[in-house]
């Protein structure tokens, strides 16, 4: 409590801990919605990659067989990419939460 001028002003000091929860919280959560993103990119792109083969296939019904071998990005790649994008996603918030842990912070 700071008293100015007649008023008393209370100003609300966070605890080093509540404020290195907080930086991890936000840290945390932009981190996700970053490989999420990713994620839904991917999902994106594997269904235009799906469609664009599907109308290959129609205009070479011909070829079909070789247009299937040649397509690679199958649901065992799309899992292979999943893990891939969650686990670095997960190594970069160990990463930085570790840092985190090595600053004092205060608040303004």
């Amino acid at each position: 409590m700071i008293e100015k001028k007649g008023k008393v002003i209370y100003y609300k000091v966070m605890e080093q801990g509540k404020l290195n929860e907080l930086l991890e919280f936000q840290v945390n959560r932009n981190i996700i919605n970053l490989y999420k993103s990713f994620l839904i990119m991917m999902e994106d792109l594997h269904q235009q990659h799906k469609r664009e083969f599907t109308k290959l296939k129609m205009a070479l019904p011909e070829e079909a067989d070789l247009i299937e071998q040649a397509n690679y990005w199958d649901e065992e790649r799309m899992d292979h990419l999943r893990k891939r994008i969650l686990d670095s996603g997960n190594h970069s918030l160990r990463e930085l939460v570790g840092q985190i842990e090595q600053f004092q912070l205060t608040s303004k």
